[in-house]
């Protein structure tokens, strides 16, 4: 795969100091903290691994450094996208549909940030706790004729 697409292979410790656009931690969580932010070359870290920062105080860290941060669970939300449609009676169209909007969730995360002065980590956990407030009125879910509903 190196080969075929004209890249270089690097051993796995030395992948922090390669200069790069984006660094993509996938499969391993906790790889951004005090030893390897100081070593990125990039502008952006956007993976699929969970917890990528090993402390949450680590999303400060890269904003010092300008590098934007991808929250890990905004970014990687498919599998819940999945989950979800599964549960409502999966539809691939519907289910499509829904990660299409993990851009404009991933833009609104990044100007709410920029708005209120914040890193993009702590501005993903305000939206988040914002839309549980909106439906803060639902007192349990339920599961209708195979279709998730929500019941006061």
């Amino acid at each position: 795969a190196v080969d075929e697409m004209g890249a270089s292979a690097v051993p796995p410790d030395d992948i922090y100091d390669v200069d790069c656009d984006i660094f993509s931690p996938n499969g391993l969580g906790g790889v951004l903290n005090d030893e390897t932010i100081p070593r990125l070359s990039c502008k952006i870290v956007c993976g699929g691994a969970n917890n990528q920062l090993a402390e949450e105080r680590h999303a400060a860290a890269l904003a010092e450094r300008g590098i934007l941060f991808a929250p890990d669970f905004v970014v990687n939300c498919g599998g819940i996208i999945n989950a979800a449609n599964e549960l409502m009676g999966y539809n691939a169209a519907r289910a499509e549909a829904m990660a299409r909007r993990v851009y404009d969730t991933t833009h609104e995360v990044y100007v709410y940030a920029k708005e209120q002065g914040i890193t993009p980590l702590a501005a993903s956990h305000r939206l988040a706790e914002q839309r549980i407030q909106k439906v803060g009125g639902l007192r349990h879910y339920y599961l209708l004729n195979g279709n998730l509903r929500g019941a006061k």
